[in-house]
């Protein structure tokens, strides 16, 4: 940690209470006090049922100095998806917080109490403050009560330091095995040509610390650099633009969606805030519509990035970066320093780019025209691709070569810079009548359109083509939308074979905690509303 370096600087801050460095190390101390003395050992597993409040860095950093393995538990899940992640995870303690003592409702569902889900899955030791049972150890109370100073275990580089869970979307979640030296990478190879941070610099910070993003991308980053993480518990636009106003932060990490939530309040209200303290906006996890990126570039004056990585890359790949070349919406940009990057054919797994050919300047014999040759799944290797997953020896056989080589399913095309663009899942592909069609492209295409706020294309069975595109869509505030005239506005814009031959206009589109849009969610709602296959008949228009 950066105690030594950083001191009383203000590490974090939430709700009006800040935490210095080296407060956060000594309550990180007491937490690997309290584990140790209640039996945990390295290599264990300690959950984290935390929000995103002060609680959750020093129970992480503590679980860490113990020599054990923090497994942050994913909130948005269902009771029975977080009990399989306990079981699978053999977590046997688990730190949580006291706001989710007698439960909570939210939007998403109900999120069950710590005891309950800890008596589902049988895990044996409960930290929580505020609840009157025997069998739960006081977490405030220990934690005060224990000793600020820890001798941290000693860990090999190449040592287990965490296990995030995959998401879950296409099938059960899976632990991701990080080492100390996949995340201290990341933040190198972030600093060396993503996220330039300093101690001057400070962060809002309201994506999910469950997710790799916000957990080592933000709090790994910013605090390693001893810059100030202010924690925003919920994303409440009004909320957010305020705190980036007040505390006059300077970098700001996002979800396109939650862009769109504040873009609307700052409009509404543009004298209300000031954001000239901004020096870089990331938009994570989904591209922002490109008019919605430039309108708010020019309306804040700060640069918006993208980039992509994924928890099994911890999560480092490649970054846009804020100043030089500018891309629009949909560029991810360059690989990052210490990253081996190579697009592949996806059925074959031969290279068709790798990035020796771009480095320092793109090879002469590529045909950049030819979309085929510039196209392929992204394959990754380096210091920050993890070890693989937990318990899960055919999938990692599967996903890696004897080369080192993690294949992950994510299609990306790179331009004649040498920046990427990201097309989308493998998986997401649809198939129409021999035609590849990628559903981002589509989605693209729809957001031109004025009344539409957001877009998200998936695939359903086709009586003769075995499936084509549909659309789900959400029209901008006050808009009315005709499933023909939006039919007819893509049909302008895209290949004949990739327009939705259906167009379905929602209040929301159904998305995971990290606001990815869950198109198997959507797959499942199009098979209920056609009651069956599209026919040649939904081609007309």
């Amino acid at each position: 940690m950066a105690a030594d370096r950083y001191g009383e600087k203000t590490a974090l801050s939430f709700m009006g209470s800040e935490t210095s460095f080296r407060d956060l190390e000594a309550r990180a101390n007491s937490v690997a006090n309290v584990l140790v003395d209640n039996g945990v050992e390295p290599d264990d597993r300690v959950g984290l049922y935390i929000p995103n409040t002060d609680q959750f860095p020093e129970a992480y950093f503590g679980v860490i100095k113990a020599g054990s393995i923090p497994v942050p538990l994913n909130l948005r899940m269902d009771p029975s998806t977080l009990e399989f992640v306990l079981e699978d995870g053999n977590v046997d303690h688990m730190i949580a917080s006291p706001l989710l003592a007698g439960g909570m409702d939210t939007d998403d569902g109900r999120i069950i109490p710590p005891t309950d889900l800890a008596e589902r899955a049988g895990v044996s030791n409960v930290y929580v403050s505020a609840v009157t049972d025997d069998s739960v150890i006081d977490y405030s109370a220990a934690v005060a009560d224990a000793a600020t100073e820890f001798e941290t275990v000693p860990r090999a580089f190449d040592d287990v330091v965490c296990q995030p869970y995959t998401s879950g979307t296409t099938g059960k979640p899976k632990g991701v095995l990080l080492t100390h030296e996949n995340l201290l990478s990341t933040i190198e190879a972030y600093a060396k040509g993503g996220i330039a941070v300093d101690p001057d610099n400070s962060i809002a910070l309201v994506l999910p610390l469950f997710h790799i993003y916000a957990l080592n991308a933000i709090q790994g980053t910013f605090l390693y650099n001893g810059a100030t993480m202010h924690m925003v518990p919920r994303p409440d636009p009004q909320m957010l633009l305020q705190t980036l106003s007040e505390k006059e932060v300077t970098n700001f990490a996002g979800v396109p969606a939650l862009f769109t939530m504040m873009w609307q309040e700052y409009r509404e209200n543009p004298e209300a805030y000031d954001l000239s303290s901004l020096e870089d906006v990331i938009c994570a996890a989904a591209p922002l519509a490109d008019d919605t990126r430039r309108t708010i570039e020019e309306a804040w004056g700060v640069p918006m990035v993208e980039g992509w990585g994924m928890t099994e890359t911890g999560p480092a790949g490649t970054v846009e970066p804020a100043r030089g070349v500018r891309k629009s919406a949909g560029c991810i940009g360059p690989v990052l320093r210490n990253v081996d990057l190579r697009l592949v054919d996806p059925d074959s797994r031969e290279t068709r780019i790798s990035t020796e050919q771009l480095e320092p300047y793109p090879d002469e014999d590529i045909d950049f025209e030819d979309e085929e040759q510039v196209t392929g799944e992204i394959a990754i290797r380096g210091p920050t691709v993890f070890e693989g997953y937990y318990n899960r020896p055919e999938k990692n056989e599967a996903v890696f070569d004897d080369e080192g080589w993690f294949y992950t399913e994510d299609i990306a095309r790179v331009d004649e810079d040498g920046y990427f663009w990201m097309v989308d899942r493998a998986d997401d592909m649809i198939i129409a009548g021999g035609h590849n069609i990628y559903p981002a492209e589509i989605e693209d295409a729809l957001y031109d359109h004025p009344d539409i706020a957001e877009a998200a294309v998936v695939a359903a069975p086709h009586e003769v083509k075995g499936e084509a595109p549909v659309a789900f869509v959400v029209p901008e505030p006050d808009a009315d939308l005709a499933e023909d005239e939006i039919r007819s506005f893509a049909l302008e814009r895209v290949a004949t074979y990739a327009h939705p031959r259906r167009v379905f206009v929602v209040d929301e589109l159904p998305r995971s905690a990290t606001q990815k849009v869950q198109r198997f969610k959507l797959e499942a709602e199009v098979e209920e509303r056609l009651e069956g296959s599209l026919e040649s008949s939904d081609e007309e228009l």
